[in-house]
């Protein structure tokens, strides 16, 4: 379920604060400022399903999120689908709102994820450390850690407690791009954003706005065959509204964001 919400989370906000390689946190916080400025103080996103016919199937809630006064996004829970199972997920900041700890309980089995995160005196992420504590364990495990290494201010690989690559990036014109430890591409970034991931070889590539936040996603194929378009709405810098629609241009899917404001 975890690598389902990185999912999710990835195409909602962009993830890593000093300008590349967005895609190492559960959850970014660099738009702390935007919900600071409009006094968000929760988020509920509202999904609609709709079959080829154009008639809703589904509808449900799918995250709610709660934000302290400064912006930051202190806890949500994220249900899976439209069913009941859901889990819960707390986060903790430094003082450059930059996460240094998530805390993940699933609720339908009550076992928990903890991941930490720790940075040099450039505010640069180094290391990653993962957890892992079952229903019946008073103790968390050290599942696997990640050590984040720089050349030029730039990230240039991800390696794991082995030294093995996990992943590296190239820097070619304007791009950066991501590659896995099997040489396989999987990111290409612009302006430190990315603009282009391979998902299990379902490819989806983005368009962004001077600030970085996605107004467009292209879903294809390997073989660059369309799937579906996603697009975005925002109001006064908060995500508002994303429309899905099949190939044939034919809506299937309707995210709406509802927000409470502190007083």
């Amino acid at each position: 379920m975890k690598q389902i919400l990185n999912f999710i989370l990835l195409l909602l906000i962009p993830v890593l604060s000093f300008g590349q390689e967005k895609d190492f946190y559960d959850l970014d916080n660099s738009y702390h400022e935007i919900f600071r400025n409009n006094k968000v103080k929760s988020l509920k996103v509202l999904i609609k399903e709709f079959d080829k016919n154009g008639d809703i199937k589904e509808n449900y809630v799918e995250l709610i999120q709660n934000f302290a006064k400064n912006g930051d996004i202190v806890w949500e829970k994220e249900f899976y689908d439209d069913s009941t199972a859901a889990w819960e997920v707390n986060y903790k900041y430094n003082n450059n709102h930059q996460t240094i700890r998530t805390e993940w309980t699933w609720l339908d089995e009550n076992d928990q994820d903890l991941t930490e995160y720790e940075y040099d005196s450039d505010n640069r992420l180094i290391k990653s450390r993962d957890f892992y504590k079952s229903s019946n364990s008073t103790h968390f495990l050290l599942e696997e850690s990640q050590f984040y290494h720089y050349k030029k201010n730039r990230i240039s690989k991800v390696t794991n407690l082995n030294n093995q690559i996990e992943s590296f990036y190239k820097k070619k014109g304007k791009i950066v791009f991501g590659f896995n430890a099997d040489n396989e591409l999987k990111y290409k970034y612009k302006n430190g954003e990315f603009v282009y991931q391979n998902v299990d070889s379902i490819i989806f590539q983005y368009e962004r706005n001077k600030i970085g936040q996605i107004l467009k996603t292209i879903k294809t194929d390997k073989k660059g065959t369309l799937l579906s378009q996603s697009f975005y709405e925002y109001s006064n810098g908060l995500l508002m509204k994303v429309i899905s629609k099949d190939r044939d241009g034919n809506l299937i899917r309707e995210e709406e964001y509802q927000y409470e404001y502190y007083e």
